[in-house]
């Protein structure tokens, strides 16, 4: 028996050995501790209420989803669908609920080897998937559930799937119709962009394809038809409503727009944006979060010294030799390849990227990097180019090529671990709360004071909780996600409020200031019965 395996594995290509160890580690760096270190905010806990109430029976299907950021305009229902069918199968819990997200962002790493492979050789396109397999943007957005983190899969499916029906080759193209199809209805109701750049990517592919073969119209066809059936939630919706979320749409639109600056302006914020995102979901260099122009000035303003100025600048430099020099080497490699597959690929992603980054002109002072979870594939392809031009430069010139790709190689590979790593000890050890970090809540800490609010409060009753007002806002909701189904209502303490003798009071605070008091608060009330959790401290408060 063991003879028959061990024979069995050396039939096994290499390539597919060493996807197989890139697949098991991005696994790994996406599910480690994934329950306690889940990200539960007030958008997450809203979502799972959703959810929650329909897979109780409190509530009926959802017919649309989360709001699009800043407007009334509400996404389509796929998001909360592949939820509810998570909590249906694996029970109503939060991190189950976050399932799809999860499954979404490992599948994206297989497939953008799959990607990658139809215009780029078998090394280079393995390299680019094990950087997608550690780089911490792609880590993050997979460890909890919203809308947007689905994005990168249903991207490179989508873009995978027009690719093959845009070959002349002979294939089931029925199938890879649906595919296309299933991409392109999801990905649509995850991000306000996508619902803009698939179609018109898919329309503008399928018009240039047809000229030289006007039967991928029946292919198109299923795509578009199957798209429509999977927004079906939207369709019933507006004639429910009389077009109120197509109205919601182009009235957001309109406020998003009007808030930017000059176009001079709001193209050089795009412009930087763009960059940081190349830099960062390659490397995990730079800001994780803001982007822009000004947050560039910012920076360098903030810079204290001659060195660390310079090497900010160094650093710039760079980042801006990787994108133009990229674009550059996508226009040389289109005007010279004479590969049809590679020139599909790099035509169907340039019209993606292209439509992409004219949309997010307008909306310059409102994106941040959480956008480029739909143009995720950009800084790879650019970054596989660029390995591409080194490698064939050293086939001419230096023997030394391979070696430069290397240290490219590791160096990339290493500031994501080192990221990923930096993450991970932050969340292990973190005892107090950061600046930087208050803006978030983990599952396990929500839990924690929740289970605690819920042990000492009567069902039904009402409770109070104090704590620094930043505490309140961010994760008021996240807690009461969990006391409302133990029936305990929970209230933010405020000077207005009126609590009666019998209401209970409890106090969270950073666990560095344990048991510590306001001196207003410290004059009326005194703790008791005081527990800690990780970054949080959580106390009974009595009247003295």
């Amino acid at each position: 028996m063991y003879k028959y395996l061990k024979e069995q594995i050396k039939r096994i290509p290499n390539y597919v050995l060493i996807l197989t160890g890139i697949i098991l580690l991005g696994i790994f760096l996406r599910t480690y501790h994934f329950h306690d270190w889940l990200r539960f905010n007030a958008d997450q806990s809203r979502d799972a209420g959703v959810v929650s109430d329909f897979v109780e029976g409190k509530s009926g299907l959802p017919l649309l989803g989360p709001k699009a950021g800043g407007t009334e305009f509400k996404l389509g229902g796929a998001f909360y669908y592949l939820q509810i069918t998570s909590a249906k199968i694996f029970g109503d819990a939060p991190d189950k609920m976050a399932y799809p997200d999860l499954l979404a962002s490992i599948l994206a790493i297989p497939l953008l080897f799959l990607f990658l492979k139809r215009a780029f050789n078998e090394n280079i396109a393995l390299v680019l998937t094990g950087v997608l397999s550690v780089s911490i943007f792609a880590i993050k957005y997979a460890r909890f559930a919203w809308n947007p983190n689905s994005a990168p899969f249903y991207c490179l499916l989508f873009l995978y799937a027009l690719l093959v029906l845009g070959e002349n080759k002979t294939v089931r193209k029925f199938w890879v119709a649906l595919a296309g199809g299933v991409a392109l209805g999801v990905g649509v109701q995850l991000h306000t962009l996508l619902l803009i750049i698939m179609p018109i990517t898919a329309v503008i592919f399928f018009v240039w394809v047809s000229r030289k073969n006007p039967l991928i119209w029946k292919q198109a066809a299923i795509v578009f038809l199957l798209a429509a059936f999977l927004n079906t939630g939207q369709i019933v919706s507006e004639f429910q409503t009389n077009g109120a979320n197509v109205k919601a749409f182009f009235g957001g639109a309109s406020t998003k727009t009007a808030k930017g600056s000059s176009l001079l302006n709001n193209l050089a914020d795009d412009v930087a944006c763009q960059l940081q995102a190349d830099v960062f979901i390659i490397s995990g260099l730079g800001n994780d979060d803001q982007c822009g122009a000004g947050l560039l000035k910012s920076i360098y303003n903030k810079t204290h010294g001659i060195f660390n100025k310079a090497f900010f600048v160094f650093g710039t430099f760079l980042s801006l030799v990787f994108s133009f020099g990229g674009v550059w080497l996508w226009l040389q490699s289109l005007r010279k390849t004479t590969e049809p597959k590679k020139k599909l690929f790099l035509q169907l992603a340039g019209i993606y990227a292209l439509v992409g980054f004219i949309l997010l002109i307008p909306l310059a002072k409102e994106i941040s990097l959480r956008f480029y979870l739909a143009l995720i594939f950009v800084p790879f392809v650019l970054l596989s180019l660029w390995l591409e031009a080194l490698l064939q430069w050293g086939e001419k010139y230096s023997k030394y090529a391979m070696t430069l790709v290397g240290i490219i190689v590791v160096i990339i590979l290493g500031t994501n671990i080192l990221a990923v790593k930096t993450s991970f000890a932050d969340h292990a050890n973190k005892k107090q709360i950061s600046t930087s970090t208050e803006t978030e809540i983990m599952l396990g800490e929500a839990e924690f004071l929740a289970n605690y609010v819920v042990q000492h409060a009567q069902p039904g009753s009402t409770v109070f909780l104090q704590g620094k007002q930043t505490y309140l806002f961010k994760y008021l909701k996240s807690i009461e996600y969990f006391t409302s189904k133990h029936s305990v209502q929970l209230k933010a303490f405020s000077k207005k409020t009126e609590p009666s003798p019998s209401d209970l009071i409890f106090s969270i605070s950073n666990a560095k200031n344990k048991g510590k008091l306001t001196k207003s608060f410290a004059e009326i009330y005194v703790a008791q019965d005081i527990k800690s959790h990780g970054r949080f401290t959580i106390e009974e408060l009595i009247k003295k």
